[in-house]
């Protein structure tokens, strides 16, 4: 994993980081938000895989259910979720503490275009004990620091 820290400071680009106990469940992450005190849109980053094995990581809110066939159709290719066992071998991240940005190798990123409308984004930087939040409007940036091939999973209606 990259130094998210390290790049956001390099690039300029507003971050909070908080450090905390291990959080493996939305149930823990809203009591850990309450005691530290940070604000913003909690988010889920799940990682997926194509038939070829070919990764992506789906950034959306925490509650919410994730339309394969959507997303499928947004890549064109048909995705599912990598396993437990497999995520933590090739990213060394924990279920639950991924995260969206980071990576050695490109991962491209789904973006739900609902977030888009949100002040701020919690997310796990790759360590279930620690948390970040940053800016919706710092987002752009941070795909071009990172050089991310991003894709946009339009709202419904």
């Amino acid at each position: 994993m990259i130094n998210l820290e390290e790049k956001f400071k390099q690039a300029n680009i507003d971050y909070e980081l908080y450090h905390h106990r291990a959080i493996y469940t939305n149930e823990d992450a809203l009591v850990v938000k309450e005691e530290q005190g940070f604000k913003g849109t909690e988010t889920k980053s799940l990682y997926l895989k194509d038939k070829q094995d070919n990764h992506y990581i789906f950034l959306t809110f925490t509650t919410k259910r994730s339309d394969f066939k959507k997303l499928s159709k947004l890549v064109g290719k048909r995705l599912s979720v990598v396993s437990a066992e497999v995520m933590e071998e090739t990213t060394g991240q924990k279920s639950g503490a991924v995260s969206p940005f980071g990576y050695e190798t490109q991962v491209p990123v789904i973006i739900d275009e609902e977030l888009l409308s949100h002040e701020k984004l919690v997310f796990a930087p790759g360590r279930p004990d620690q948390t970040m939040v940053v800016k919706v409007a710092d987002l752009k940036k941070i795909i071009q620091v990172l050089d991310i091939q991003t894709y946009l999973l339009p709202m419904e209606g």
